[in-house]
């Protein structure tokens, strides 16, 4: 074999070597790392584009944000801070003899107790008593105050008996307290600071037009049909009481059940108005001839 063919046969040896090495290369080491870096550039393009939008989307988002959390922060209602029935009795103990006008007497009987996400609910039933002007006071700070209590399935009903006891009823409701599970709202002020809706009617719907008696003559006030009238003048008019004690009263001065209604000069005479426990009667009472 020549020097030439011999020199040829081992160039080709040694290019066939570089060429199967550079195609081993590219094939099971360039082009996996090639995929492999695709890959990865698609997924940081994808994170890069939400973090951009999110990005963009931050001052709209930071508004909505701060606008929520200053709604929260000055919301005049606030959640118990935790799940504790004594806290709501303790409560509702404050509300009752936070004023005369608001005093009740009732029974507190937990229920039960739900969670959702962020708050959770505490179920209590109420019974009690009281004075119906008390009773709608007493509901009405309880919803109106700051802490967050929901009245339900509210009932009345009347007492009865008679005197001051036809103003007293029994009451019963279902009382929804919110407490926080996590902390959602910083508590500003203080929450035991009692509030109420003046606007709501004390009016009682279940006291009797008719009363079966009359209330007695507490006050001493001059009792009409046990009196004489013995003179008067345009603006005035001289009785002499149930007690013999002689007594000047003006037109719309209180009377023993109601009031000095009108003087009459030409007649003699003065008419009363008295309310007999719902039966409106006028009395009248002419000078002695």
């Amino acid at each position: 074999m020549s020097y030439a063919v011999r020199n040829t046969i081992i160039l080709l040896v040694a290019l066939l070597i570089i060429a199967g090495g550079a195609y081993g290369y590219i094939t099971f080491f360039q082009l996996p790392e090639l995929e492999r870096l695709e890959s990865t550039y698609t997924e940081k393009q994808e994170d890069f584009n939400e973090k951009k939008a999110t990005s963009d989307a931050f001052p709209q988002l930071n508004e909505t944000y701060q606008t929520a959390l200053s709604i929260i922060e000055n919301y005049d209602k606030s959640l118990y801070p935790a799940p504790q029935a004594d806290d709501v009795f303790d409560y509702l103990n404050y509300i009752s003899n936070s004023s005369p006008s608001s005093k009740v007497y009732f029974d507190f009987a937990f229920t039960d107790s739900t969670t959702q996400d962020q708050y959770g609910i505490i179920r209590s039933d109420i019974n009690g008593y009281g004075r119906y002007r008390n009773v709608v006071n007493f509901i009405n700070k309880i919803e109106n105050s700051q802490l967050l209590n929901k009245v339900t399935s509210l009932e009345f009903t009347p007492a009865g008996g008679d005197g001051e006891e036809l103003d007293e009823i029994n009451f019963y409701f279902v009382l929804e307290s919110y407490f926080e599970r996590i902390s959602i709202q910083q508590v500003s002020g203080d929450v035991n600071q009692i509030a109420m809706n003046e606007e709501v009617s004390v009016y009682n719907p279940f006291f009797p037009l008719i009363q079966p008696s009359i209330p007695p003559n507490v006050d001493n006030l001059i009792n009409v049909e046990e009196s004489r009238l013995i003179g008067l003048t345009d603006s005035r008019v001289f009785i002499v009481d149930q007690a013999g004690n002689i007594t000047s009263l003006r037109k719309g001065d209180q009377v023993y059940l109601g009031v000095l209604e009108s003087i009459d000069l030409r007649n003699k005479s003065a008419t009363f108005n008295l309310n007999k426990g719902g039966i409106t009667e006028l009395v009248t009472l002419e000078t002695e001839q």
